[in-house]
């Protein structure tokens, strides 16, 4: 009984707490809580050399970041620079070769990572003083080998080859270049020109010159004491020598008047990259840095709810994600909004950017915007704490700029007295809804569309180097698309008109050709052998060879009347239909020998391009009722056919592309003059052929045709 009775009093006092509450109102946000950060101060050695220690001892690591904060000039005509040194700094030292080095990391297990401003690194408590003596190997006696230095130089113009295919790159580099202009650091733009004029001596000038400890910090966080730290950095770190003061430059940013567009033509593409941006002046640890994160929070920082993919994902459906950044620098800081758009709705996307930027800037937002990104903010803030690198950048940060010892403490008090008057004020003061660079990366037919956009009503045109690039030159009178084609077809078969052409082609009715390509991090070669014969006969056979294996990639054949084809993983099949009928058509011994006469194709002479300087006839080259399309560049200079572009769509409305050059053009001692090196790019892997064998007869007989291949 006495426990039946405390059970209903229970209950009792249960429902008499629950009659207290009222359900009818949500409960009101409690301010935020005061935190305790405690921003370690900085330990300086004689050399100049800062060290922030952040004690965590939870897990046996230690971490080590080294971070310079020399002033950031321009490289100008050795743009790339940097980031070359960057990657040769971890290539040996003068005490031990890249491979030794490697070895011994990977020994204790640390990882280390360099970058144009230092390095990050970790291990296990236990292995910090072998660490430690790596780092400082590293630092002190680089050995900057010309070997590794000519790899990283390849490797650099390899990836600036697969430019042409990256949208979000061509847009980033562009916006660079209209947002700070090219002699400004953040708008310069390393090109093969800048790279090819790098040398060794200019990574030991580099390293000489801005590779000092007294502009730089040392940040060391993990199971590690103060009193260790010390000792640590006196023995590994105290010889490394003091440079001299290095002058901080100052830069001219240009001055858009109006909304300014730039386009760069991006052919085959099915969506466009649209990047609305301006600099912002914003310093770190400005008062209105916080005010301003909350602003971007509403408009576009990442979540669904924010205006722009509220507007153009859920209501418009234009695109899986349209955000935007405002971003604090100690030089210029930087605002943008944009993403991916469908071509077709590309004009309309931009209206409604352009419009979300201008509501923001003119009304207030809502008091559930406000209150619901607060909140974001302070559980992010409060879930960065419990990682100690946390406190180490906001160490480092609070060091750097000269911030209050509290800034960071007092972080969510700011944060929680961010009103919407504030929000209104600092989007009057740092938007530009009226002189913004708008560019956009996409399909030449969307451009006439945008003109509306730009202050002037024009277009501003851009390469991807975010160089002007101008439209298509008229060619000069007589110059047809017969002529350009002729004067290859001569060129290449080394004749002076058409009457020795056609003798020619009588002693020349079967050509093979072998090329040896070389993949990047493949231990073997690619072997591509063509064979082609009158009329129309044609087979292929592509093979990988390595050290283990040879494997046939892909082959293909036809021998007048009949052929088929083979891809690894996908089997054999044979060659029907509309394929079939393709290949029907006369195409010895190029295809370009046929344009005027095959009525199934359409081929026009657009004009004369100009590209990395040099001028080239542009011929675009399609299938009637095909989607797919391609251009053919003839130079100017000598009529020999140096670039081809290609354009497909996939079953799945991707848009691919593959981008074929031609250099290093010979006379094989067959009566034919061609180039020896082909370089192909598709979607951005870069594959060099070498031309290693090339037969010319006047029979075209071959068992290849047949699908024979010896």
């Amino acid at each position: 009984m006495k426990k039946i009775v405390s059970i209903i009093a229970l209950i009792g006092l249960t429902l008499s707490g629950f009659a207290q509450v009222d359900r009818s109102t949500a409960p009101k946000p409690q301010p935020n809580p005061v935190i305790k950060i405690a921003i370690p101060d900085a330990i300086t050695i004689d050399n100049g050399l800062k060290v922030i220690v952040v004690e965590n001892h939870k897990l046996p690591k230690v971490s080590f970041q080294l971070f310079i904060d020399y002033p950031t000039t321009a490289e100008q005509d050795k743009a790339g620079l940097g980031q070359i040194f960057s990657e040769l700094l971890a290539c040996g030292t003068t005490t031990m070769t890249k491979d030794v080095f490697d070895q011994k990391i990977d020994y204790i297990g640390a990882s280390i990572s360099t970058n144009p401003r230092g390095f990050f690194a970790s291990s296990l408590k236990k292995h910090t003083p072998q660490l430690l003596a790596l780092l400082s190997d590293m630092i002190l006696n680089p050995a900057f080998p010309q070997e590794d230095f000519e790899r990283l130089k390849s490797q650099t113009l390899d990836n600036l080859a697969s430019l042409s295919t990256d949208a979000s790159a061509m847009s980033s580099i562009v916006s660079g270049v209209v947002n700070y202009g090219t002699e400004h650091p953040y708008g310069e733009v390393s090109t093969e020109e800048t790279i090819n004029a790098i040398t060794v001596d200019d990574i030991k000038a580099h390293y000489a010159k801005f590779f000092i400890p007294n502009y730089a910090y040392l940040v060391i966080v993990g199971d590690v004491t103060q009193a260790e730290a010390k000792g640590y950095v006196d023995q590994y770190f105290a010889k490394w020598q003091k440079g001299a003061e290095i002058k901080k430059p100052v830069y001219t940013l240009p001055k858009p008047i109006g909304n300014n567009v730039y386009f760069v033509d991006k052919p085959g593409a099915v969506q466009s990259v649209i990047n609305v941006t301006h600099t912002v002046n914003l310093q770190p640890g400005h008062s209105d840095e916080i005010v301003l994160s909350v602003l971007n929070g509403i408009l576009g920082g990442g979540s669904f709810s924010a205006r722009l993919m509220a507007n153009l994902r859920e209501d418009k459906a234009y695109t899986y994600g349209c955000y935007s950044s405002i971003s604090s620098d100690p030089m210029i800081g930087s605002f943008s909004a944009g993403g991916s758009f469908r071509n077709e709705v590309t004009d309309s996307a931009l209206t409604q950017i352009l419009f979300e930027i201008d509501k923001i800037s003119k009304n207030m937002v809502t008091d559930e915007e406000l209150t619901l990104v607060k909140s974001s903010m302070t559980g992010a803030f409060a879930r960065a704490l419990e990682r100690p690198e946390t406190v180490a950048r906001f160490a480092l940060n609070t060091i750097r700029y000269n911030l209050p010892k509290d800034y960071y403490s007092n972080y969510l008090m700011n944060l929680e007295k961010v009103t919407k008057e504030d929000l209104l004020r600092v989007a009057k003061q740092y938007l530009k809804p009226a002189a913004m660079n708008i560019v956009v990366v996409g399909n030449q037919e969307i451009a006439e569309k945008l003109k509306v956009f730009d202050a002037s009503n024009a277009i501003h045109y851009k390469d991807y180097y975010g160089r002007d690039k101008a439209q298509l030159k008229s060619v000069a009178s007589g110059v047809t698309l017969q002529t350009v084609v002729d004067t290859y077809l001569y060129k290449t078969f080394m004749v002076t008109d058409k009457a020795a052409y056609d003798a020619k082609m009588t002693k020349i009715q079967f050509i093979q050709t072998t090329h040896k390509g070389e993949i990047a991090g493949m231990d073997g070669s690619l072997f591509m052998t063509a064979y082609r014969g009158a009329p129309n006969k044609s087979a292929s056979i592509t093979k990988v060879v390595s050290p283990e294996m040879t494997a046939v990639v892909s082959k293909e054949y036809f021998d007048g009347t009949a052929g088929g084809s083979f891809a690894m993983g996908q089997g054999t099949k044979k060659l029907e239909g509309d394929d079939l009928a393709k290949k029907m058509k006369p195409s010895f011994p190029y295809s370009q020998a046929y344009y005027l006469t095959d009525e199934t194709l359409v081929v026009e002479l657009m004009g004369i391009d100009v590209i990395d300087g040099k001028e080239y006839y542009k011929v675009k080259v399609a299938s009637k009722g095909e989607t797919d399309f391609g251009y053919e560049f003839y130079s100017v200079e000598t009529g020999l056919l140096e670039r081809e572009e290609m354009y497909t769509t996939d079953e799945n409305g991707e848009a691919t592309s593959m981008i074929m050059t031609y250099s290093d053009f010979k006379d094989t001692g067959s009566g034919m003059y061609v180039p020896y090196i082909m370089e192909m790019n598709a979607g951005g892997q870069i594959i060099k052929f070498t031309l290693t064998e090339m037969i010319v007869k006047k029979k075209a007989k071959s068992a290849a045709f047949t699908g024979s291949f010896d």
